[in-house]
């Protein structure tokens, strides 16, 4: 007896292929739907990390800046009498270092060579200190005191009353007059005070909003920590006062906060790619 053997053949019908490719079709949309925002955007947090990176560089740069204005002492190090950064003629100011800060600062009467360890600070404004082969004066408070009538030293720094940005510094020592001088705003310009001259030089947080720039532009070619090539976007660059703790401005010169609180928000510059909505904000204090 023979027995035939049926040939089965599998395979899928008609309908449950498409049956399938429905099914695959619908998961397809859910996944997109789920995940397609995150699939696409994947590289979003990259470049925002790139980009707070190139903020945070420029913002130091700044930050620096503006902590060698003036400078703090530092050892074996060569001083002139004239800091050629703040101008022609005007002098070279520096403060302590944070261990040893007493709220003084120190003019360089005789240019040279610091020594390697940091001298005894004299207290007394218009007392001297050697230091290698350096001489510092003490030229008054750090910040400065508002002016007032009074007989002043060689190198006393004060504020106008009328706070306008700039600081003073006596050239020629004396006694004030019995009024309040008109300030110049000319960097290097001289007033005469009584017996006394003053010589007229930016606040530091004047000189640093200046460098800066204005708000709503882009700048590349900033020298910020000796980098010539700077690149970023100004979105704000003001003086703010505070009233309780809500900020309150711009302010104008005149106010008594004026050039105390100086508010930088900082971007990318247009040229720079990746280029993101990225933004960083400082607020430097004058010292």
């Amino acid at each position: 007896m023979k027995i035939r053997k049926k040939n089965l053949e599998s395979g899928f019908t008609l309908i449950e292929v498409i049956i399938t490719l429905v099914v695959v079709a619908i998961v397809a949309a859910m996944m997109a739907a789920y995940f397609g925002t995150s699939i696409t955007k994947s590289s979003l947090p990259i470049f925002r990390l790139q980009s707070a990176g190139k903020l945070n560089q420029i913002m130091e740069k700044i930050t620096a800046d503006y902590n060698n204005a003036p400078a703090t002492w530092s050892p074996s190090t060569v001083y002139a009498t004239t800091n050629s950064s703040l101008g022609t003629s005007l002098p070279t100011v520096i403060l302590p270092t944070a261990a040893n800060r007493n709220w003084y600062q120190y003019i360089c009467t005789t240019g040279g060579t610091s020594g390697t360890t940091e001298p005894t600070w004299p207290t007394t404004i218009g007392t001297t200190v050697n230091d290698g082969t350096v001489i510092w004066t003490n030229s008054g408070y750090s910040p400065p005191k508002n002016w007032e009538v009074r007989s002043y030293t060689l190198n006393a720094v004060v504020y106008p009353n009328n706070n306008n940005g700039y600081q003073y510094i006596c050239t020629t020592a004396g006694i004030s007059g019995t009024t309040e001088p008109t300030w110049p705003t000319t960097s290097g310009a001289t007033v005469n005070d009584g017996t006394v001259q003053w010589k007229c030089n930016p606040q530091p947080t004047l000189a640093l909003k200046t460098k800066i720039g204005n708000e709503g532009f882009e700048y590349s070619n900033q020298t910020f920590g000796g980098d010539t090539q700077v690149k970023y976007r100004v979105i704000q660059n003001r003086f703010i006062k505070f009233v309780g703790n809500a900020e309150n401005g711009p302010i104008t010169a005149g106010d008594s906060d004026y050039g105390k609180y100086l508010k930088v928000t900082i971007g990318l510059h247009s040229t720079e790619v990746p280029r993101t909505d990225e933004t960083l904000t400082t607020l430097f204090v004058r010292r």
